[in-house]
């Protein structure tokens, strides 16, 4: 288990390298916390907000102990007992960049194991992905991030993105809004490829490949110029991002049902966000452009 969270660590922390070096403001607020959990285990959150760059940015690690798997671990296709306890382990990173042209983002990367009574592994599985969430659509930068996915999957398995995708646009949807949250990735779940060393091995590529295809992306619109339409459209659009987690996440579900830390589960919403019970027409617009863009499948 010490080998997997090490792995997961490190993943983490190349991850804080990359945002680190993003947010060049000194008056950001910059947080690496270390905590443990009364249940067992523990973790670490590190935050960037009120930045130049980011508006709200969290990567977290952790690597929890249980007696009772709570039913958003697994959905509800299968059902494990944890007769002697679970061990979750994983890292999740969202990032909500100020500039309206840099989409928000989402990654996680995840092992469950259920373990038996001498506190070994008895049965696992692997979960996690990643997507994206624009504001302002620019194909080449949403053909970038779902090329780069499906390349990462391809040693593993060449029908993992087609499977993966789809359970993307499927497992990323707000039924009440009958819309996306934004135009994919891939997202998977209840997974085991061959060991659970190569998925391991798997996680930490798909880890590897957000980061390459999000960090292209900065480099791309950093320097784009936004009006204050375009910030106030973004506050409207990142009212969905809220909506879907705190309603419709089995990740937010999981941290809460599972007596999660609440400031690193609620870490993933960002610092601004509205709701106008009615938009001006200029607004109605951009989101009805903006919402078919979204539905379509933009799978490679």
């Amino acid at each position: 288990m010490k080998d997997f969270e090490k792995k997961f660590k490190s993943i983490q922390a190349d991850i804080i390298d990359l945002f680190t070096d993003c947010e060049k403001s000194k008056n950001a607020s910059i947080i690496s916390d270390s905590w443990k959990r009364p249940e067992g285990g523990g973790g670490k959150t590190f935050v960037i907000q009120d930045g130049s760059f980011f508006d709200n940015c969290a990567v977290n690690f952790s690597s929890i102990f249980g007696s009772k798997l709570p039913k958003s671990a697994i959905g509800n296709s299968i059902v494990k007992s944890t007769r002697y306890g679970y061990q979750a382990m994983g890292v999740s990173v969202i990032t909500h960049p100020n500039n309206p042209n840099i989409p928000t983002s989402h990654m996680n990367v995840r092992l469950f194991c259920i373990l038996d009574k001498n506190k070994r592994i008895k049965d696992w599985w692997i979960g996690g992905g990643y997507d994206l969430t624009p504001y302002i659509i620019f194909n080449e930068d949403i053909d970038l991030w779902h090329s780069e996915a499906k390349e990462s999957l391809r040693s593993y398995n060449k029908k993992y993105y087609d499977s993966f995708s789809q359970n993307c646009n499927d497992y990323f949807y707000i039924p009440h809004r009958k819309e996306r949250r934004g135009v994919g990735g891939i997202f998977f779940d209840n997974t085991k490829h061959i060991s659970i060393e190569k998925s391991i091995e798997m996680l930490a590529a798909i880890a590897q490949s957000y980061a390459n295809s999000y960090s292209e992306i900065i480099k791309r619109r950093t320097k784009t110029s936004f009006s204050k339409e375009d910030k106030e459209f973004q506050s409207l659009r990142r009212g969905r991002y809220v909506e879907f987690n705190l309603v419709n996440d089995r990740g937010t579900a999981f941290g809460l049902q599972s007596n999660g830390r609440i400031p690193s589960i609620l870490a993933s919403l960002p610092l601004n966000a509205s709701w106008k019970y009615k938009k001006d027409k200029i607004m109605e617009l951009r989101e009805k452009k903006l919402i078919k863009n979204i539905n379509r499948d933009w799978n490679v």
